[in-house]
C-alpha cells in the first residue's frame, strides 16, 4: 500500500469510527494495525532511532483502544499518530 493509499485507508476508518460504524471499522483496524507493525519492522536502524520509540507508542495506544472497543480513541490515535508516523514512514520527517 503507498502513502496517499495508506493516508486515504486512515481517514476512511476514521471517519466509520466517528460516525459509529464500528462493525466494517474493526476489521479495517485490524488490518492496519499488521500494516504498521510491518512498516516497523522494515525500519532502518537509523529510523528506528528516530521513530521507534514514537511507533511503538502508536502501536500499543491503537491497541489498547481496540481490545477496550474505545471508537474515539481509535480515531483520535489514527489522526494523530498514525497520520505522523505514515509522513515519517515515507520520508517526510
Amino acid at each position: 500500500m503507498n502513502k496517499e493509499e495508506l493516508l486515504a485507508e486512515i481517514d476512511a476508518v476514521c471517519m466509520m469510527l466517528y460516525q459509529n460504524n464500528e462493525h466494517v471499522a474493526i476489521g479495517r483496524i485490524s488490518e492496519l494495525l499488521n500494516i504498521f507493525q510491518d512498516m516497523i519492522q522494515t525500519l532502518s536502524q537509523d529510523q528506528l532511532q528516530l521513530v521507534g520509540n514514537f511507533a511503538v507508542v502508536m502501536i500499543q495506544e491503537l491497541l489498547k483502544a481496540y481490545e477496550k472497543q474505545d471508537m474515539y480513541g481509535m480515531a483520535d490515535c489514527l489522526m494523530e499518530k498514525a497520520v505522523l508516523f505514515v509522513s515519517f514512514y515515507y520520508g517526510e520527517e
